[in-house]
């Protein structure tokens, strides 16, 4: 098999497995390929593998009809995250480049594909959700419309009508997801007015540093007179925050390394966007 096939197929079996259905029309985009190369590449990997999957007409898409075990992808959501979301995926297996191991939180396929299809779609789902607030397991009726990997985890960005606004949902505590058709709530992603309110971070070395420590921590953050603006929007500051570790100071400034530059940490405080105040 020429990498290339490989490639494809690696790309059609885990959107297949995650999301449940495949559009020609979105595999065809991705790679750039004619439509009948990207219709023969799906029905090829459907066939070869007999993987248990019909023609929805008014999908435009092959909808999978049965489990099935991967061949190209491993069970892990990450996986599926990176291949859909880059143009191309290098096989690192035997390269120099390796991750951290992190904490690794299990996404069932069977409860994802309803929450992908319905952020694509816009549409309404009933979920059950471990909520640590409430102590136990609590039903909603949410329409998502975006998953964000805040660093160590996956988060649905949803209207909440139980909640009557725009939250988060941490992926690995819902436990059930199934379509729901009755929704009175018609909010989008356009009315999640912190998602559309766009935010800059700016940061800056720690001066608790020595000027030569200082520079080189503007050389390694890609600085500009000592400062570096990052935009992302209001619902995903705090992310961005943590990530970066800027919502706690370190005691020694070299493991710091970076913190918030004072005049945007007054203008997030005023504007009441930071979690912690």
């Amino acid at each position: 098999m020429q990498a290339k096939e490989e490639q494809y197929f690696r790309y059609i079996e885990a959107v297949l497995f995650w999301q449940g259905e495949i559009q020609t029309g979105t595999f065809q985009d991705k790679f750039k390929l004619s439509r009948p190369s990207a219709r023969r590449y799906v029905t090829d990997f459907i066939e070869s593998y007999q993987i248990a999957a019909s023609y929805n007409e008014s999908e435009k898409a092959y909808v999978l009809t049965s489990p099935f075990t991967p061949n190209y992808i491993s069970q892990d959501f990450a996986e599926y995250a990176s291949l859909t979301g880059e143009q191309y995926v290098h096989n690192l297996s035997t390269s120099t480049i390796t991750a951290l191991a992190l904490p690794h939180r299990k996404l069932n396929p069977t409860i994802l594909r309803p929450i992908l299809n319905a952020c694509r779609r816009q549409s309404v789902l009933d979920i059950r959700y471990q909520s640590i607030k409430e102590g136990g397991e609590t039903e909603r009726v949410i329409r998502p419309h975006t998953l964000i990997n805040s660093g160590l985890r996956y988060h649905l960005r949803a209207y909440c009508e139980k909640a009557k606004g725009f939250r988060d949902f941490s992926l690995s505590r819902i436990v059930s997801a199934s379509p729901e058709f009755i929704s009175k709530a018609q909010k989008y992603k356009k009315d999640d007015e912190a998602w559309q309110q766009e935010v800059t971070l700016t940061i800056i070395p720690d001066p608790r540093l020595s000027e030569y420590a200082q520079q080189v921590i503007a050389h390694d953050f890609d600085m500009h007179n000592h400062q570096k603006q990052i935009k992302t929007n209001a619902a995903l500051i705090n992310y961005l925050i943590s990530i970066l570790r800027l919502d706690v100071q370190h005691p020694h400034p070299e493991a710091q390394q970076i913190v918030m530059d004072p005049a945007c940490h007054q203008e997030l405080r005023a504007r009441r966007l930071l979690w912690n105040s």
